[in-house]
């Protein structure tokens, strides 16, 4: 449970010690779906930074709590580290949707798994090309987050203006202190690296591997809520 917080150094040492839980959930939220890319370790040492930030900077807020602002600055930290070690690049990413797009094609005309002679026909690219390409998605492959997210049911494309009229009229800080604990982990997460990590959506859906527009779509959502 989480204690009052001031700023006393002991007061700040107890809110970090009472809630370490967030920053191993956390951290193996994350190395669960990276796979080989990182180390536990890493992600621990990394949380326990942003846990520690958390604590220094928080400002008591009656619709903030601790726990929600902590999970922003842990993940923060952790997303932070994985974008800037990942050298997936934008154009390898277009290439593996257009890779998993011919596939499944081809395995619903098939009824089987297409040899790689039968996708890089499909991709009208040279056999060789086709295998460069599939050495660089396994070189800086990320396992989806989408599957995380399905618990959490599909988001809806915000339909109206005053989504964006929110936003240019000051109104998004309000919505976004106000709403924040309603949100799930992964519009959190897209609201902490569009509005604070300042990343566009193209690198956000590199980050979580899922399509511009499902980021969008989150996004929109989120700030809809």
């Amino acid at each position: 449970m989480m204690h009052g917080y001031n700023h006393n150094t002991d007061d700040k040492a107890q809110l970090i010690n009472d809630n370490l839980d967030i920053v191993k959930k956390i951290a193996f939220f994350y190395v669960g779906r990276v796979g080989k890319v990182v180390e536990v370790d890493d992600l621990l040492q990394l949380g326990m930074v942003g846990l520690i930030e958390a604590a220094h900077n928080y400002t008591p807020q009656d619709d903030v709590s601790f726990v929600n602002y902590a999970r922003l600055r842990v993940k923060g930290a952790i997303v932070d580290y994985l974008r800037k070690s990942s050298n997936l690049c934008r154009g390898t990413i277009r290439r593996k949707q257009d890779y998993e797009r011919a596939k499944r094609k081809l395995e619903k005309e098939l009824f089987r798994q297409p040899e790689t002679h039968e996708i890089a026909k499909e991709l009208k690219v040279e056999v060789s090309d086709l295998l460069s390409w599939q050495h660089d998605f396994a070189a800086s492959q990320h396992q989806s987050l989408e599957e995380a997210s399905d618990a959490y049911g599909d988001f809806l494309f915000a339909t109206d203006k005053s989504v964006e009229e929110k936003i240019f009229n000051g109104e998004l800080k309000d919505i976004l202190r106000t709403k924040l604990e309603d949100l799930n982990e992964q519009q959190l997460m897209v609201l902490q690296l569009y509005y604070v990590e300042e990343l566009n959506v193209y690198e956000i859906g590199e980050i979580l591997s899922v399509s511009t527009g499902r980021v969008s779509q989150i996004k929109s959502a989120a700030i809809k809520n």
